[in-house]
């Protein structure tokens, strides 16, 4: 049998401590202001047998962001009503969060029912019947009981033990998540955090990460049902010792986590209901309460494609958070007014990490909707096409999708085998894009060619870091790197020593320009081994240094000089000669020093006998050893 957790919920003075201490024989009430006012201000819990636990809540107005934190992790709801009140403010308000929360299963329970006649308690049936009748508790079970006389509390007890009994138990995410509600410090143990655990199983001596200050810690041990345990699973009401943590560093609203695997965000994406009832449309800024899990922080609405969100109906928001906190997508949520405080709406987390969205975009609203989506390939797809130029790893999707990296795995596996997301690495980490955007950053860096082609037509081709500038200054790098060798591949572009062009780029030239570039190319070649200077050429040619470097690049792009050093040109078949002079010399002496390659060259200056025998060295056809040069591996290549 799995084990199931419980929740009342219902007005206060509705007798739900009572209804648990007849069902348990526990007094929920623990603190010394509610056994003085008679009144219960915080969660209460008590052991239904060997496999349930009931978590008492609060029925006041003021202290509904502790009802909230209790039911929001139940999988059965006890809804009380006291037959001597009837529905009241916050029987209905309860109401209204277990149907936000999505609570599925529940018993009606009537109380008190030794105060009333029997025709007032039909009375009171028909009151909550007509209150329900479009909820999930529309077909509920309706028990009245006294807990004073004990009136249907074994037939209370025998329902929900039937129930437990068919009941499948919470679906397992498979990574270990579990929401705080109580911390407190045992003597003798340290701190100790309790929660319900609503995915994943952890073990004595795992680590664990508390959320969402990141501080992470080990488990000491682990109890649940009151009995000391080796491990606690999805499902099971748990406590945990933490080892090296101060009760001050955690307590209610934080996130018991397997490390690594969530974050914490300022801003999500979701889709949010208002309530009928609520009294006015919800505008844009409008400053909330959120309730999630047992969180409760304050946040800012942005609403996607509307101006605003009337009573009833639904529309996409982003929350956007005054402090940090932990989300999983699909956890639901509440939204109450900040004042006066009251329940006005709720939905769905789509996102916990959102991103800054334009919101008056058609592409954000089909975003968010396709977040919805029920098929978890469908939604991983979905999550790769709206991170456009980002690469996600699958940790970061694991933590996205609220499962396991295993899960993310299996998932991506298959979408790569119908060729709609590729697997690159980010930081050594597997990481994946979708063929989407890889289609978009090809046509990206083709169209910034076109472009450089055009305007600079002398230009042999763009460096990469100059191509990531024009083609997609935010994209990961290897999203580029992977877009280029598939161009490549495919014949759209080729590279050369770092340089990028596209396949039939050919460099033209005015007859202007080729008239100049015929007199620097006879210069180059008259000068030999000494050749001129940048300012010494521009001067001659009459024209500027900008003009001259073009040119330069435009011979060296054609194979017709050979760029040394800074500033310094040898014109081709002038450093070929230097070339074969060199090895010739090596074949016969085997090395050579710098003024042995100085004399060879004719007793040519240091200056260009220095760089020279150094662009020897990078390509290949010389390697030095000490102050001499050898033979290199390259010296039988072709110069390129």
């Amino acid at each position: 049998m799995a084990h199931i957790i419980i929740g009342t919920a219902g007005h206060i003075d509705h007798g739900k401590t009572a209804l648990v201490r007849a069902l348990t024989g526990t007094d929920t009430d623990r603190l010394k202001e509610e056994k003085e006012r008679g009144l219960t201000i915080d969660l209460g819990f008590a052991h239904f047998g060997d496999t349930a636990t009931i978590i008492d809540v609060p029925g006041h107005e003021k202290f509904i962001r502790n009802m909230v934190a209790g039911v929001s992790t139940i999988d059965l709801v006890l809804l009380v009503v006291a037959a001597d009140d009837g529905v009241m403010p916050q029987t209905r308000e309860h109401l209204d969060i277990l149907n936000i929360l999505q609570v599925k299963h529940g018993i009606i329970v009537i109380t008190k029912t030794d105060l009333v006649e029997e025709e007032w308690l039909q009375l009171i049936k028909d009151d909550i019947r007509s209150l329900v009748k479009d909820t999930f508790l529309g077909k509920a079970e309706i028990v009245a009981v006294s807990s004073v006389t004990q009136t249907g509390i074994v037939e209370l007890k025998t329902m929900i033990l039937a129930w437990a009994g068919e009941a499948d138990g919470r679906q397992d995410k498979g990574v270990f998540w579990m929401p705080v509600d109580r911390a407190f410090t045992m003597k003798g143990f340290g701190t100790v955090v309790t929660g319900s655990v609503l995915s994943g199983t952890i073990n004595v001596g795992e680590g664990v990460e508390l959320l969402p200050s990141r501080h992470k810690t080990k488990i000491r041990g682990l109890q649940s049902q009151g009995k000391n345990v080796e491990r606690v699973s999805t499902g099971d009401r748990a406590a945990l010792n933490l080892q090296g943590i101060e009760k001050q560093g955690v307590g209610r609203g934080d996130v018991a986590a397997k490390p690594g695997s969530f974050g914490a965000a300022s801003r999500f994406d979701a889709r949010l209901r208002m309530l009928a009832s609520a009294p006015r449309a919800l505008e844009p800024r409008a400053r909330v309460r959120l309730h999630f899990g047992t969180t409760e922080v304050m946040a800012r609405v942005s609403i996607v494609k509307q101006k605003k969100i009337e009573p009833g109906q639904t529309g996409y928001v982003q929350l956007n958070l005054e402090t940090p906190a932990s989300a999983r997508r699909l956890d639901p949520f509440v939204i109450r007014q900040y004042s006066p405080t009251l329940t006005i709406g709720g939905g769905v987390v789509l996102n916990a990490d959102a991103p800054r969205r334009k919101l008056s975009e058609p592409q954000t609203l089909a975003e968010l909707q396709a977040l919805e989506r029920e098929d978890p390939s469908e939604v991983l797809e979905s999550i790769l096409l709206a991170a456009g130029a980002r690469l996600l790893t699958f940790e970061q999707l694991a933590s996205e999708m609220a499962v396991s990296q295993a899960r993310i795995q299996e998932l991506a596996e298959e979408l790569q085998r119908e060729e709609k997301i590729v697997f690159l690495k980010k930081a050594g980490k597997a990481a994946a894009t979708h063929i989407v955007t890889v289609g978009k950053m090809e046509q990206a860096c083709l169209d910034a060619l076109a472009t450089f082609h055009k305007n600079h037509p002398m230009k042999p081709g763009l460096h990469k870091a100059e191509l990531k500038g024009m083609a997609g200054k935010r994209a990961e790098p290897q999203l580029l790197e992977f877009a280029v060798a598939r161009l490549t591949q495919n014949g759209n572009i080729s590279e050369t020593t770092g340089m990028v062009k596209l396949a039939g780029h050919k460099i033209t030239l005015s007859p202007e320009q080729a008239a100049v570039k015929s007199r620097l190319s006879k210069m180059l070649l008259d000068s030999r081994f000494s050749p001129p200077s940048e300012s010494a050429l521009a001067s001659e040619l009459d024209i500027d240094g900008s003009q001259l470097r073009n040119l330069m690049a435009t011979m060296v792009a054609l194979g017709e000089a050979v760029r040394v050093d800074e500033g310094i040109f040898f014109h081709q078949s002038v450093a070929e000669e230097a070339r074969t002079r060199l090895i010739d010399s090596l074949k016969a002496n085997s090395e050579i020093t710098i003024s042995q390659f100085k004399e060879l060259l004719g007793g040519v200056s240091r200056k260009y006998a220095m760089p020279l025998i150094n662009h020897f060295d990078r390509i290949g056809v010389t390697r030095r050893e000490g102050d001499v040069r050898v033979l290199g591996d390259g010296a039988q290549g072709v110069e390129k």
